[in-house]
This record gives C-alpha cells, structure tokens and sequence, in this order.
C-alpha cells in the first residue's frame, strides 16, 4: 500500500520566495523617483531651449526690415544690409549671417515651419514629438504697450 505523499510535498511558494521576490521589488521601486525626476527635467529643459530659440529669432525680427521664405528656410534683411538665415540643417536650426557662420540655436528638432504674416511669422517647431508655435512681429514691443496704453 501506497502513502499519500500530499501533504509532504514541498513545492508551493515559500516564505523565502515571498521575501526574495520582496526585495526586488523595493530595489526597482528605489529607481523610480530617480527616473521620474530625469525625465521630468529633460521635458522642462526642452521647453526652456524653445524659448530662448523663440526669443533670439524675435530679437533678430524686430530689427529687420523684411522677411522672406525660401526653400524652408526664413530670411531677414536687416538695416545694416545683413542677410539673416534661420535654416533647419540636420536636427538642428542654425543661424546664418550672410551666408557665412552655423551658430546652432536649437538642437534635435523634429520640423520647423515658417509662415509669413501681417508684419511678422508664424514660427511651429516640433522637438520631442511637441509642437510649439509662436507668433513674432516685426514691432517692437514698446510699441505694444504704448499702443495698448493708448499713448
């Protein structure tokens, strides 16, 4: 006759297991503030590097004297007879004076769109799958606020 070998079995889940498995959890869990923390700072430091790009080109609109669009690219003549180029070369926009020069304003760009305007353009920027669009005129902004004043 046979004994019932059931209840001396010993392959269910331990208590060593449940502890082991434990520990590893609690260890990946430690990572996850780290990780949320990078990734939170890489989303705040693009939108910061867009707009500083939005305020340079807005610097250099202000003190131009015409803005054109070709072959993707924006160009602004400026008073002193310089010749501005705002072009995405790569993932990169850079700036160009009179053809000469490749100071890189923004980096890893999806697409950049320009549109021409009433007294300004339209610039759309895609960096990390995210759109940012802004109008830039040609006025001062002085000029706003004066206008607005009602002076």
């Amino acid at each position: 006759m046979q004994k019932n070998n059931i209840a001396t079995k010993q392959d269910g889940f331990t208590m060593l297991n449940m502890l082991f498995a434990f520990a590893v959890f609690l260890v990946l869990m430690s990572f996850f503030p780290f990780v949320m923390k990078v990734m939170k700072t890489e989303i705040s430091t693009t939108s910061y590097k867009v707009d500083l790009f939005f305020e340079h080109i807005r610097n250099d609109i202000v003190q131009a004297k015409e803005l054109s669009i070709s072959d993707g690219s924006l160009y602004l003549s400026m008073e002193n007879g310089n010749r501005i180029r705002y072009q995405k070369y790569n993932t990169n926009i850079r700036r160009q004076v009179n053809e000469v020069g490749n100071e890189i304003l923004l980096q890893n760009v999806d697409n950049v769109q320009y549109k021409i305007v009433s007294n300004g353009v339209v610039v759309s920027v895609e960096v990390a799958k995210k759109v940012a669009k802004k109008r830039l005129s040609m006025a001062p902004i002085i000029f706003f606020i004066l206008y607005y004043r009602g002076g």
